[in-house]
């Protein structure tokens, strides 16, 4: 098996996802395919050139150590009709019915809202997690230098 070279993932496109700081001091911008690859910057400024040298830092480390890079998922394009049958218990069903008339509002509203809300709360969770992987992921050099020191005073 031929082992892929740094240019080779570098030249892959990996999807970017940047977000403002909540209290406007700047942008992190992430790789989600490579947990941990991200960088933190004070304008949009030379943002690309940040995630480039975070992403081959990143490679470099991964294939350093022999862990597995995933690869760009491939882009579907699909068409989705904004519609779909769900089967629900009659509990729920009409829970969600008292709930809809006590908001005065359509039923299907209502659990549009709802779908809403639970893809927000999912997605932070999500992020949680990430921030999580990527910390670990993160140190691990550190960790790295610090057994090595250990070692090195036995």
């Amino acid at each position: 098996m031929t082992e892929k070279s740094i240019e080779y993932y570098m030249s892959l496109p990996y999807r970017v996802e940047i977000y403002p700081e909540p209290n406007g001091s700047g942008y992190t911008a992430l790789i989600p395919e490579l947990p941990g690859c991200m960088t933190c910057t004070d304008t949009l400024e030379g943002l690309w050139s940040m995630i480039d040298e975070a992403k081959r830092g990143w490679l470099e480390i991964s294939l350093e150590d022999g862990d597995y890079i995933p690869e760009p998922a491939p882009v579907e394009v699909e068409e989705y009709s904004g519609k779909f049958v769900v089967r629900l218990p009659t509990s729920l069903h009409q829970q969600l019915v008292k709930r809809a008339k006590q908001e005065k509002t359509s039923l299907n509203q209502l659990v549009v809202m709802l779908l809403a809300e639970g893809m927000a709360r999912w997605s932070a969770r999500s992020r949680v997690s990430v921030v999580r992987s990527r910390s670990a992921k993160a140190i691990r050099p550190f960790q790295r230098s610090a057994f090595e020191g250990m070692r090195r005073t036995r």
